[in-house]
Order: C-alpha cells, then structure tokens, then sequence
C-alpha cells in the first residue's frame, strides 16, 4: 500500500497589480482557468484578458501555467510562454493583470497587501518604484513588440532640484518630490505606468499613442508642474521638470534598461 506523505507545499496565487484587484487566492490540487467569461474559475474584468486565457495546474509540487490559446498571449517575466512552471520570483502577466505564486509553509503568516505595497510603492511619494515599474512593463514591451505597437518611454527630471534642497532644505525638498508626484499621477492616463526612479527622478511609461500623441501628452505634464504654485514656509517656490522621450515600435522596441538609459541620455544632452 502506498503511504501518501502530507504536502508542505502550499501555492497561492497573489495579484499584484492592479490594486483594486488585490488578492490571495489558495491553489487546490488540480486545474483552474484564469479569464474573462462567466466560464472562468477565477475572473478578471480586464479586456485584454480572453475569455478563456490560461491555465494553472498543482501537482502537489509545483505549479504549471499554459496558455490556452488568449488573444494577448501570457508572459512570465516579460517572455511569451505556451508553457512554464512558475517559482516565486516569477511574475506572471495576462492582460495588465500582474500576478505571482507564492509556495508557503503552512507555518508562515499570510501573505499581507501592506507588505506587497512596502515592496513595490516609493515611500516618499506613494508611487511605483523601480522594481515594480520594471515588473509591470516587461509584459508592455512583449505585446508592443507582438503587436507592431508604439511604446513611449519618460524620463522625468525635477530641474535643479540639489540648488532647491540647498536654499530651501531637504525638508522642502521632499514636498516638491512629493507635490511633483502627485501631479504627474493626477496627468497621466490609467493605462499609463509612472513609478520614481531615483532621487529626483521619475518614470513614465505610455502606449496605445502615436510619437506626435505622446509628445503632447509629455509638454501636458511639463506644463502641468510649471503651473503650479510650489509655497514652502513664506515663499513661493518656481519648480519646473524636463523630459527625455524615447519612442519605439514592433521590433524596434528593446528592453526596458535599454530605453530607460536612452531617455536618461536625453536629459544629460540637454542639459
């Protein structure tokens, strides 16, 4: 007679993205269709998901994702799969949904949304940071070279933000990062990603736009930042922003790192 041993692998599925959406979901032994149809096992109001889009199947060991023929592929870290075993440092991307599976010990806590948001938000101004934003645009750049799609990339300079610290302090400082933040996040479109990504810094992502569409959209966030009355204390602060924009489409679009350092280089070459 076989002696069954008890499983110490237990897989969860974590959606991280977007927030609205968050949730920690057991895996059973067995098969369940992530979609968008009423069919789904578990359902996704997002239009770029199919109705039927993938599977994930739990062996007892490991989980196995399989596309199941969706209209917009499945991703596991930026790369069009058909099939893969998923570990924990993966992230998979259906439509704009982000997840994970998480392999837990029976012993460990749940896994908590406020511990994802300290991973992935920017402390300061309550934005994506780097990492987050590198994760959730690797899935963009796939589809946009798939698709024969255009794919913008920002990159946002508070301008003479070490001259603002050193008149006005690091105190100040913050505020104006802040501020900036929260002005970009109010401009932007909810199909946009914009993450900090160091210092004074900041990344904006766009797609579904021509190069002359999103170049408008960039001088409406410049605009935006040079209207607003920065005050610190007594004084009225001017602060102003530049962008570096790099524009790719299909094959042209190459990675993420590749595209951030050529929007940086813009700024650098305009001093």
């Amino acid at each position: 007679m076989e002696i069954l041993k008890p499983m110490t692998v237990h897989p969860h599925l974590i959606v991280l993205y977007p927030q609205s959406e968050f949730a920690e979901l057991p895996l059973e032994l067995g098969t369940v269709v992530l979609g968008r149809g009423q069919d789904a096992d578990i359902r996704f109001e997002d239009e770029l998901v199919s109705r039927k889009h993938c599977a994930l199947t739990f062996d007892g060991q490991s989980v196995t994702v399989e596309d199941l023929g969706s209209t917009n592929g499945t991703f596991v870290d930026g790369n069009y799969i058909n099939k893969q075993i998923l570990d924990s440092d993966n992230r998979l991307q259906i439509g704009k949904i982000v997840l994970k599976v998480a392999y837990k010990d029976p012993s460990e806590e749940a896994f908590s949304r406020e511990l994802y948001e300290a991973a992935t938000m920017d402390e300061l101004t309550g934005i994506l940071n780097h990492q987050a934003f590198m994760d959730r645009s690797a899935g963009e750049l796939a589809c946009a070279r798939r698709e024969g799609a255009f794919i913008h990339v920002a990159m946002i300079r508070v301008d003479e933000f070490n001259r603002l610290t050193e008149s006005y302090g690091e105190l100040c400082g913050d505020l104006i990062l802040k501020e900036v933040a929260r002005l970009l996040n109010d401009e932007k479109r909810d199909s946009d990603l914009l993450a900090r990504n160091n210092g004074e810094k900041f990344l904006l992502l766009m797609n579904g736009i021509s190069p002359e569409d999103a170049k408008k959209r960039a001088e409406k966030l410049r605009m935006a930042i040079e209207r607003h009355i920065f005050s610190w204390m007594d004084s009225r602060i001017p602060v102003t922003i530049s962008i570096g924009l790099v524009s790719r489409q299909g094959a042209e679009v190459t990675q993420m790192n590749e595209l951030i350092a050529e929007s940086d280089g813009l700024l650098n070459t305009a001093g």
